[in-house]
């Protein structure tokens, strides 16, 4: 049986929203009655009526979608604290209460929060700015002389290759002449 692998990210996932629906979210139970049954009685109206009082598919579907809309006003949210209903109402009658938000958090301990970032940032940059020139010239002459000591040895390594390559050349030279002669003697 073929077998089918699913990435699901589970942080993704939002456990509060029926079948990953927003406006199913944060609902109450009397919201969640209130949609499920204009949605169950819908689908009944939609199904029975025909059959049992043989009334018109049409005024059966008109009936169906009116309690869907029913249920979406005033069982789903648009919001966390506002109701397609709700919502729909403020919409079309502009209502005259305004909605003020106060912050929760006090305004002066953000403030002083912020005021401490910044004197810190202030004294990190004067560090970087007022750095003793005294320091500066010994890590200055610390490096020129790691970079001296570094290029000395690599040159001595070198030379030193380069010399027993030539006394390995001049040694086998002088066995090459010393063969040559042996051979003249004999």
């Amino acid at each position: 049986m073929a077998q089918m692998e699913r990435n699901v990210n589970l942080e993704e996932i939002d456990a509060d929203a029926l079948f990953g629906i927003d406006a199913l979210k944060g609902q109450s139970f009397l919201q969640k009655l209130i949609f499920f049954g204009c949605l169950s009685a819908g689908i009944l109206i939609n199904v029975c009526l025909p059959m049992f009082l043989k009334i018109p598919r049409a005024v059966c579907v008109l009936l169906f979608l009116l309690l869907l809309f029913v249920g979406i006003a005033f069982g789903c949210n648009y919001t966390q604290d506002l109701t397609y209903g709700k919502y729909l109402y403020c919409y079309f009658f502009k209502t005259a209460v305004t909605l003020t938000y106060e912050s929760t958090e006090d305004v002066r301990v953000i403030r002083k929060n912020a005021e401490k970032i910044k004197k810190e940032e202030e004294a990190i940059l004067l560090r970087e700015r007022g750095k003793d020139p005294g320091e500066q010239r010994k890590l200055l002459v610390k490096l020129i002389t790691f970079i001296v000591v570094f290029a000395v040895t690599i040159l001595s390594v070198v030379l030193f290759a380069t010399a027993r390559k030539k006394e390995n050349i001049h040694h086998e030279a002088v066995i090459l002449e010393t063969m040559e002669r042996e051979e003249e003697n004999e």
